[in-house]
């Protein structure tokens, strides 16, 4: 019978709470409250309830509306 030495890897003991794993979990938590912030809590830009756009120009026909169609 042979012996057989199993040896774990220099520098890591296995187990994933790194610096890097750790520093990836808190940039995750950080962009998920961003979002969750700017999607749903952040308040909109209503100004006093005016809905209309303030008079300006009306929209702008997109390029297949002004194509020609012979």
């Amino acid at each position: 019978m042979g012996q057989v030495n199993v040896n774990t890897p220099s520098g890591n003991d296995g187990d994933s709470s790194g610096a890097g794993f750790i520093l990836g979990i808190i940039v995750a938590i950080i962009v998920i409250a961003a979002l969750v912030y700017f999607l749903v809590l952040a308040p909109g830009n209503d100004s006093g309830g005016n809905t209309t756009d303030g008079g300006g120009d009306g929209p702008v026909p997109s390029g297949s509306m002004m194509s020609t169609r012979a």
